[in-house]
């Protein structure tokens, strides 16, 4: 009998070495070998997002700034990693960093598209894997629009119109000849910025367009395109650039040949830049178009998305007509707010 305390002793230890025992398996079958559960970073890590954003290129100044600005406000979220490249306008390329994003296992995409139509496979792709994905600032068109979660952007049909009525606006029932400057081909910007003006200024046969040359959306080859419009048609009146970056590109050419006064530059975009260039006369007028609008919605969509939340088929950028007669008075829709979910 004075051995049962020593033997209850015994029990003691071993069901508590037991129950040690169990505890340390299930912890192990719980974490990867060799982590450390003490360090307060991995929590958060793990409950950090990452967004994958693929744009057109960084040589398309509107993009480029959009991507600064993207990246800039993601900065701001302690939760959020950006993963941000650009395709160099290389349909091939931009597939690739699809299908790494996928592969990544991203929680969301921000995708700018180098053309309407390159896409669709790698978005069923991206669809599958139930990855989000947000379209800003140049469309995909119909068929991929299947597989996007909205769209982020202004309507490039409204910029065209605008375009065509500062134009109309200006001469004001005088005759006039109007040249074009194209950004890259086959992306939406391109396509409707040119059809739709056409189809505007067909319904005033005092405005004739004398000539469409592409600039790839770059001021140095805008110069070149003005040029080329100018040695082809020496009594040009005005020249309408997709984009204000390329709009300064042609002002710049116009003013080395000495026409910078007798031929009119318009353009769209809403940079500091650009606006100053209002002001100072060597752009006539612009349709705004603000970065900082699609920035801030590309990426409060991507947030959205992933929590579940329900999202509207787009997210539309507000455009209008600036001129040195109103230039002052504009403000972007965007100043003053901050990042609201």
């Amino acid at each position: 009998m004075r051995k049962k305390p020593a033997i209850e002793i015994v029990l003691i230890f071993l069901l508590a070495a037991l129950l040690l025992g169990m505890y340390l398996f299930y912890q192990g079958g719980n974490r990867s070998s060799g982590s450390d559960m003490d360090k307060p970073m991995e929590q958060t890590e793990t409950e950090g997002i990452v967004i994958g954003v693929t744009l057109a290129s960084e040589d398309f100044a509107y993009q480029k700034e959009l991507g600064d600005m993207i990246t800039e406000l993601a900065a701001r979220e302690e939760d959020c990693t950006l993963e941000l490249c650009y395709a160099d306008w290389d349909a091939n390329v931009q597939i690739e960093q699809m299908r790494a994003f996928i592969e990544e296992k991203v929680d969301a995409v921000i995708l700018s598209p180098v053309n309407a139509k390159s896409l669709l496979n790698v978005l069923k792709e991206t669809n599958q894997a139930e990855i989000p994905v947000i379209n800003v600032n140049m469309k995909v068109d119909m068929v991929s629009s299947e597989y996007i979660t909205t769209y982020v952007g202004a309507s490039t049909e409204e910029e065209a119109e605008l375009a065509a009525q500062m134009a109309v606006d200006y001469f004001d029932g005088k005759s006039g000849k109007v040249g074009v400057i194209e950004g890259a081909p086959g992306s939406s910007p391109q396509i409707d910025r040119t059809q739709v003006f056409l189809e505007r200024i067909a319904s005033y046969p005092n405005i004739e367009v004398v000539g469409i040359v592409n600039g790839k959306w770059s001021r140095s080859m805008a110069g070149l395109a003005a040029l080329d419009l100018l040695n082809k048609n020496p009594q040009l009146d005005m020249i309408y650039c997709h984009d204000s970056n390329m709009a300064i590109g042609a002002y710049d050419m116009l003013k080395s040949r000495g026409k910078e006064k007798d031929i009119k530059v318009i353009g769209i975009g809403n940079s500091e830049s650009d606006m100053q260039a209002v002001k100072d006369g060597r752009l006539y007028g612009i349709v705004s178009q603000p970065a900082d609008y699609e920035a801030y919605y590309a990426l409060v969509c991507a947030r959205k998305a992933i929590s579940g939340s329900t999202l509207r088929p787009w997210y539309k950028n507000t455009v209008e007509i600036i001129t040195r007669d109103n230039v002052d008075k504009y403000k972007s829709p965007m100043e003053g707010e901050s990042l609201k979910y």
